[in-house]
Parts: C-alpha cells; sequence; structure tokens
C-alpha cells in the first residue's frame, strides 16, 4: 500500500506546472475583493424566482404545472439556499483537504496554486454562507454520502479530487445558468456570476491534476481494480446529484409530505434526463482519460 507521503507524480509535470503558473496570473489579475466589494440588499425580491425554473428539481414534472406562481416562488428560495448550503459544506471539505496537503511530499509543485485556490473558496464559502444566514436564516448541514471503501492511499487521493471536481462541476452547471438569466433578482446573478469567473480555474486545475493521477492508476493497478474506481466514481455522481432533491426544501417551501414528493422526483423519467445532462461534462471528461468505459451514469 503506498503511504500518503508517496503520492509524487511520476509523469513529467511541466506541461502541468506553466497551467498552474497561467492560473496565477489570471488569479492576480482578478483583483476583485467580495469581502469588501460586494454590497448586501437588505432583502431579495421575494416576487421573483431565486432560481431558474429550468433548474427547480420540480422542472418537467407534474408539480411544476399544479403548483400556483407563488408556491414555485417560494420553493425556488429553499432550493437556492440548499444550492449555497452545498457549496458551504462541499468548499469545507475542499479547504480541510486542500490544506493538510499542502507543502507535503508529492504536493510541492502543486502548493503554489493551492495557497491561490484556498483563498479564493475561502472567500466562496463566506458569501455563500452569508447569503444562507441573512436570507434563509439556515445552512442545510450535510448528508454523509456512503461510499465504496477503497483504502489504498493514492486511489483514496484519486477519489477525493473527483469527488471535488464532480461538486465543482456540478455547481457551475448552475451558476452559468442563473448568472445569465435576468428573470432572477439581480443579486443572485452577480453571486453566480462571480463564483463562475473563479470556479472555471478551479475546474481546470482539478481536470489537470485528476488526469496525471488516473494514468498513474492505471499503471499501478489492474483491470479489475481500474474497474472498481469507476464504479465508485459513478456512484459517487449519481449521489451527488440526489443532494439537489432534499425533503427539507419541500418541507421549508410549506409542502404536504416532503418525503413522497422527493421520492416521487427522484424515480421521474425527466429528472433522470436532466440529472444526465448535469453530469455530461465530468462524463465526458472521465471518459477522455479512459477511466470511464461506458459514459452512462444511470
Amino acid at each position: 500500500m503506498i503511504a500518503i507521503n508517496e503520492l509524487a507524480l511520476t509523469q513529467d509535470t511541466s506541461k502541468f506546472s506553466k497551467i498552474l503558473n497561467k492560473l496565477i496570473e489570471q488569479t492576480n489579475s482578478d483583483i476583485y475583493d467580495p469581502f469588501k466589494e460586494l454590497v448586501w440588499p437588505e432583502d431579495i425580491e421575494q416576487n421573483k424566482l431565486w432560481m431558474s425554473l429550468n433548474l427547480m428539481s420540480v422542472h418537467g414534472t407534474r408539480f411544476e404545472h399544479e403548483l400556483t406562481q407563488e408556491q414555485l416562488i417560494e420553493l425556488s428560495k429553499w432550493e437556492f439556499i440548499n444550492f449555497c448550503s452545498l457549496n458551504v459544506t462541499g468548499i469545507r471539505e475542499l479547504l480541510v483537504e486542500m490544506t493538510g496537503r499542502l507543502h507535503t511530499p508529492g504536493f510541492e509543485f502543486l502548493s503554489e496554486y493551492l495557497h491561490y485556490l484556498i483563498a479564493e473558496e475561502n472567500e466562496h464559502m463566506w458569501y455563500f454562507s452569508k447569503f444562507c444566514l441573512q436570507y434563509g436564516k439556515k445552512i442545510y448541514p450535510d448528508r454523509a454520502l456512503a461510499m465504496a471503501n477503497l483504502p489504498e492511499a493514492d486511489i483514496a487521493n484519486f477519489m477525493l479530487f473527483s469527488r471535488i471536481l464532480i461538486f465543482e462541476e456540478i455547481v457551475d452547471f448552475y451558476n452559468r445558468q442563473m448568472a445569465k438569466d435576468s428573470t432572477l433578482p439581480k443579486f443572485i446573478q452577480d453571486i453566480n456570476k462571480l463564483h463562475h469567473a473563479d470556479e472555471g480555474r478551479h475546474i481546470t486545475y482539478g481536470r489537470q491534476y485528476i488526469n496525471l493521477v488516473c494514468q498513474e492508476l492505471k499503471n499501478r493497478y489492474s483491470e479489475q481494480r481500474i474497474m472498481e474506481i469507476e464504479i465508485a466514481v459513478k456512484s459517487f455522481m449519481n449521489l451527488a446529484t440526489q443532494k439537489l432533491y432534499r425533503r427539507e426544501i419541500y418541507a421549508d417551501a410549506g409542502f404536504e409530505k416532503p418525503g413522497q414528493i422527493r421520492k416521487e422526483l427522484l424515480a421521474n423519467s425527466v429528472r433522470h434526463q436532466f440529472n444526465n445532462k448535469l453530469l455530461e461534462r465530468v462524463t465526458k471528461f472521465f471518459t477522455k482519460i479512459g477511466l470511464f468505459s461506458k459514459p452512462s451514469t444511470h
């Protein structure tokens, strides 16, 4: 078994180092400071959707047509609070794990950029948590996901970075759409636009690193073990989408039988299609680097 302090990449990392330097340059050119420059409105418009309708968990289902406009608006509020909460809990895991890897064996050439990534993610966690608490009065707690036990340190490291990338790809899918949706309150558009600007760099980093680690694993382990890693990654992708259908959001929106609503939505074929679209970019990435033998996630 490979120890955590033996995670050094054996491949040529010169190209990756150039990309990291470029990402640092791009980060330094972005001088926006959300702590100082974000102007927080006293309230968010209550007569507008807080999440784009085509991103809401009821889109394309009977509930979209059966709910009144007022009910859809109320639900959108809690769907966006859940989205912000997922950012808070996801970033918290990222910060813990990335900080623990700074200047450790195997992460020497990565650490310079990780300092910048950690600083930006701290900003993101701050404004997503502030939004939740100021306008929703709560942050939905994280729900631990049951994941495959892959104890090898190098595989566990790969799984961690894969989970982070999947989380970032899902979030950015929402950011890109809501940033351009003029039907949403302007402040919600602004937060999504702000997050997308940084997240693109983080996704570039994650993809580059995961690709290198994946090739290391493929050279080191049997086809059977690689297939087990593929199954574990696909399982996490499916579990990650389920967090978007949180029972509490339907309860907070005032709906009866919220658990039953969630169960019906998770079984809906239209929602399966949406989830596949949501995961399309990251699925293509894992297929391109040779981890996924088949592109489907369901």
